[in-house]
């Protein structure tokens, strides 16, 4: 064993504190952003529907889509596109945190996927069409992958505080 002379001072592995580890959440991170609407495209689909043992029937499907400008960029991204659709029956689904739409890429923009019901979605569909649909607030889980979970989203004429 080498003689270190007593002036010289030394850090040993035990000297130095234990570091801590991060701790793991369930929880994934939320993310928000306010997107300055900056043009839409109204769109509505008719297909008919015939299944086994069943009358064929027409369904209309009313989609809007919004494209934007985030007013803070994600990962650099600020290019933002808003798909929605009206259903009649909406289901909250088993993911978690409990969702009402889907981060459907984050490169190279963010596209969204909203379902809404036929009532609330017939007045955003009328704010747009009079030109009165001007900001867009998403609260949405980090994406990982390009996907995540979309867990509120509004729509007005004036940017929400």
């Amino acid at each position: 064993m080498k003689n270190i002379p007593p002036d010289t001072s030394v850090t040993t592995a035990t000297s130095n504190p234990a570091r801590k580890k991060k701790r793991k959440t369930n929880q994934p991170e939320m993310l928000w952003r306010h997107v300055e609407i900056t043009s839409f495209c109204p769109t509505m689909r008719l297909h008919a529907i015939h299944r086994k043992g069943d009358e064929p029937y027409v369904e209309a499907e009313p989609w809007l889509e919004l494209r934007g400008k985030a007013l803070e960029p994600v990962k650099g991204v600020s290019d933002v596109r808003i798909s929605m659709w009206a259903r009649d029956d909406i289901q909250c689904g088993t993911a978690r945190p409990a969702s009402i739409g889907s981060v459907l890429g984050a490169k190279p923009e963010l596209s969204f996927g909203l379902t809404w019901p036929r009532r609330e979605f017939d007045q955003v569909w009328s704010l747009a069409l009079s030109s009165h649909l001007k900001y867009a607030r998403i609260s949405f889980t980090r994406p990982h992958y390009n996907s995540g979970l979309v867990t509120s989203a509004s729509f007005s004429n004036e940017i929400e505080e």
